[in-house]
């Protein structure tokens, strides 16, 4: 993926045409550019220029670019539009996300209205960008065709689309044209004129070609670029070149079929045939390409095609490793495929040994499965993928498996275990039991003499099977069983079995975690981590350090849960490469938390968003886990990023598929809070009610896992007035949570708990116990979860204030209510005053303002104000931004705190 939204580089030896940028800038002011001309005119280069020029010019001017390269498997629309979007977000982080999510869901009805929501969320871009779709010829699809034509006509101002394309698409180009909406450029505009003829020539390849050799060339080649190039390559050395010149003839197709004669022809037909040969490989080196040919003088050839600039590219300073030019490679497996097409899976198994026997498993499997040898691409999945999981590798892995028949895989166990373990991963536990039933089939039809070697490898896939069934009953709740399950496993597998002994403990600390007995989970999770980094079991590792800093967390020690997260990040960044595994994902879900209870709001929304981006990397289910009860806490911020609420129906997604009743219950009751931050107590009571209906009722509110749906219910319950039982209710949550040690929880509890005290008029004991939430927070420094109680919470403080109850700190809160202090000279008093708003607010934001404060969606206040929702969305984030507030109740409050309603 990362490739196709790479920005080509200039090549060197590239002539700058400044007359070209010029004609490129206008597409700044259009909605559509077309670059249209034939193969060969350089059209992927001088836009590559261009946004390398734009770049390098004044920030405040040149916009952001993004960039896809498109290609024949893009004709399916949902490829095409979430790569689409995927390029979008190299400009914007999360730009579009919405629409990626319904694609990647599959809950938009159609394609429109995917686009619909895509031309929203393009409206809300922050500054003016450019999209260049390359190779947009590459698409047949009519349905790509009229989503793009649908997308053009709606295009927001700040959107640019720039198309380069052999042939014109068929878009309304005539009626875009006459609206002054399109700029082109065509192949008369790519040409090169004869100075720029002449300055490639002379200035660049240095051939010190005469007036009339280059008047004479650029007739014959009426300024085609790749047929220029390629003449001044097979000019490099030529002796009599006006005779050359006089024997270059033909059209555009000739020329060119011409020139790779010529640069061929004058090969020895051994060259010849080790270029045709070799171009099965995607880089080249001497030791490889003898594999492949069964030849001995790689080394020697290649020095000689260096020599000759035949089209070869170093990929490395020491030039041991080289590719072909990438026409040029196009052209000589067309010549392969048209001469020798039954040597070409004979050369790709060629390849496969090679990089094999150089251990580079993962080539090898890609040419295996090139060559379509299916037995041998299986031997070598079986050997690397369950090894890679482990490490925190989900993704090659699962591409492997993908393109293996069904029948290929279902037929070996270790292919089993090693797809259960991606689709465990991902979330589909459902597709997980058919694997496991595969295996235990092969396994029943063994016969029953086994020999020692046969029967340890059965009792090793065994103990995999046990490991694969525990996430399955952790999912179920049933937890007793998988601790059972987990201890068995841990008995039985041995120590040549790293993997199975280092997931067993991980799943036992686990299933003590959703129990709530953090003082039984924090040993076993220490094991996990420290066994699976001394065996290379980096997911592992990763998954209990990040379980560890959420434990830390829910006791409410939030400086020890910062430094393990953070420590987590950076170890999985190291073991990544440079960039973090997805399995970090758990710690960047802790740390956003513990960031956001310290007030450092951006950052809590960039760990956020990062957590979330790793997560679809292929760890959906036990982010899930995690994410739901760790990621709720941080709701307030949904006013300023689209990622928690896009997150949660994504979370949505992996309960169905898991069958997951708790976390179904949990998600559930996530998306009541958010109904509840937003203003929408219907909503929250439509859960409540619902909730109310199911079996149990809410006799189970006290286990641990779905605490946090029980404490969404006292949420309810308070912001209706609905206060009587309230306090009898917390308290007893209060007390499992305390006699647990989960102090984070406890002063959750304690913060609502006197909030409603002090409603009910209980003035002294709402105090009390307020003051009891203020010594457990002050020592980790907690700010929003007093902020986010609201102005009954302000109130409260502002008592505490005036008794001298921790002032320092109690002041430090206040302050982040917006509120400012001012000493009263007569009584000592901290007295707050209204802060005032950073500029005023909009006529049209004020009537948001007030649909807001009547409990309207989103979308009933663009029905209401006769707007797009993407519009109302980027007024609510004005107002948030104004009001310097970060929610929809927030909002309300501030606005009628400055007397705007």
């Amino acid at each position: 993926m990362i490739t196709k939204l790479h920005v080509p580089p200039v090549p060197p030896g590239w002539l700058t045409r400044p007359r070209l940028r010029k004609h490129l800038d206008a597409a700044l002011r259009c909605r559509l550019t077309l670059v249209c001309a034939p193969a060969g005119f350089g059209k992927t280069t001088l836009l590559s220029e261009w946004i390398a020029l734009q770049a390098g010019g004044s920030a405040m001017h040149a916009p952001p670019a993004a960039w896809l390269s498109v290609d024949k498997e893009d004709n399916d629309p949902d490829r095409f539009w979430t790569y689409f979007v995927a390029a979008l977000q190299t400009v914007q982080s999360g730009l579009g996300q919405r629409s990626l999510e319904m694609l990647e869901t599959g809950k938009a009805p159609s394609i429109r209205a995917v686009l619909t929501t895509l031309v929203n969320d393009i409206s809300e871009a922050k500054r003016d960008f450019v999209l260049i779709l390359d190779d947009y010829h590459e698409i047949a699809s009519k349905s790509v065709h009229e989503s793009i034509a649908f997308l053009v006509d709606h295009l927001p101002p700040r959107a640019h689309l720039v198309l380069a394309s052999r042939v014109d698409p068929p878009l309304p180009l005539a009626r875009l044209r006459v609206r002054g909406q399109l700029n082109e450029l065509r192949a008369a505009d790519l040409r090169f004129t004869t100075d720029e003829a002449t300055a490639f020539f002379n200035d660049i390849m240095n051939l010190g070609l005469t007036t009339d050799n280059v008047r004479a060339l650029d007739s014959l080649t009426e300024g085609w670029i790749a047929s220029i190039r390629m003449a001044a390559l097979s000019m490099q050395g030529c002796e009599n070149i006006p005779s050359f010149i006089a024997e270059f003839t033909g059209t555009h197709r000739h020329v060119m079929d011409y020139l790779v004669e010529e640069v061929l022809g004058r090969q020895r037909p051994s060259v010849q045939q080790f270029l045709v040969r070799t171009s099965v490989l995607d880089r080249l080196s001497a030791s490889l390409c003898n594999a492949v040919t069964g030849g001995d003088n790689a080394e020697e050839m290649l020095d000689h095609l260096q020599s000759a600039n035949l089209f070869v590219v170093p990929l490395d300073e020491s030039r041991k490793w080289f590719r072909y030019h990438h026409l040029f490679s196009d052209l000589l497996r067309d010549r392969l495929q048209k001469t020798q097409p039954d040597r070409i899976p004979m050369l790709q198994r060629r390849a496969s040994q090679w990089f094999e026997r150089e251990g580079l498993t993962s080539e090898a499997i890609q040419y295996s499965l090139a060559a379509k040898d299916l037995d041998r691409a299986a031997d070598l999945i079986e050997s690397v993928a369950v090894p890679l999981i482990s490490q925190g590798k989900i993704s090659a892995p699962q591409g492997w498996l993908e393109k293996l028949p069904e029948e290929v895989i279902l037929s070996r166990p270790w292919l089993c275990i090693g797809l259960a373990n991606v689709r465990e991963a991902r979330g589909q536990l459902v597709a997980v039991q058919p694997l496991v039933d595969a295996v235990e089939a092969i396994l029943s039809r063994a016969r029953p003499a086994r020999t020692p070697r046969e029967a340890e490898s059965d009792r090793r896939i065994r103990n995999h099977l046990t490991s694969l069934r525990i996430p399955l009953f952790l999912a179920r709740g049933e937890t007793d069983e998988a601790i059972r399950l987990c201890h068995e496993a841990i008995e039985q597998s041995a120590d040549d079995q790293p993997t199975v002994r280092c997931m067993s403990v991980l799943l036992l600390g686990l299933a003590h975690w959703m129990k709530g007995d953090m003082s039984s989970a924090v040993p076993y999770l220490e094991e996990a981590a420290v066994y699976g980094q001394t065996t290379g079991n980096y997911f592992i590792t990763l998954v209990a350090m990040g379980h560890l800093a959420d434990i830390y967390v829910r006791q409410g020690r939030l400086h020890e849960a910062a430094e393990a997260s953070r420590k987590a990040i950076r170890l999985g960044t190291e073991w990544g490469g440079g960039e973090p595994l997805p399995a970090t994902s758990y710690a960047h879900i802790c740390l956003a938390q513990i960031l956001y209870q310290w007030n450092e709001i951006e950052e809590a929304i960039h760990y956020v968003n990062r957590a979330i981006d790793l997560g679809r990397q292929g760890v959906q289910l036990t982010i899930a886990v995690m994410a739901v009860p760790g990621l709720a806490p941080l709701t307030e911020l949904i006013g300023q990023t689209t990622a928690l609420s896009d997150a949660l129906d994504e979370l949505e997604g992996v309960a169905r598929a898991s069958r997951s009743t708790v976390m179904t219950r949990v998600t559930a009751s996530w998306r009541a809070r958010l109904s509840l931050a937003r203003g929408d107590i219907g909503q929250a009571l439509q859960w409540a009610a619902s909730r109310e209906r199911s079996k149990g009722g809410w006799d189970e509110g006290l286990e641990f896992a779905l605490e946090f749906e029980y404490l969404t219910l006292a949420r309810l319950k308070i912001a209706r007035g609905q206060l009587q039982g309230v306090p009898a209710m917390l308290d007893q949550v209060r007390k499992r949570a305390e006699a647990e040690g989960r102090m984070g929880s406890v002063l959750e509890i304690l913060v609502l708990l006197s909030t409603t005290l002090r409603a009910q008029g209980r003035a002294d004991e709402a105090m009390q116990t307020l003051q009891r939430a203020l010594s457990l927070a002050e020592p980790e420094g907690y700010v929003r979860i007093f902020v986010d109680a609201g102005e009954p919470m302000a109130e409260l403080l502002r008592s505490a204030l005036q008794e001298r109850i921790m002032p320092e700190y109690v002041s430090g809160l206040l302050a982040s209510f917006g509120t400012a202090t001012g000493r009263d000279g007569s009584t000592g008093i901290t007295a707050p005053r209204v802060k005032p708003m950073s500029e005023p607010i909009t006529k049209r934001e004020l009537e948001v303002l007030k649909l807001l404060a009547a409990g309207a969606s989103n979308q009933q206040i663009a029905e209401e104000l006769v707007l797009v929702t993407g519009t109302v969305k980027a007024h609510l984030l004005n107002i948030y931004r104004k009001l310097d507030v970060h929610s929809r109740t927030q909002a309300v409050a501030r606005a009628r705190e400055l007397r705007l309603l």
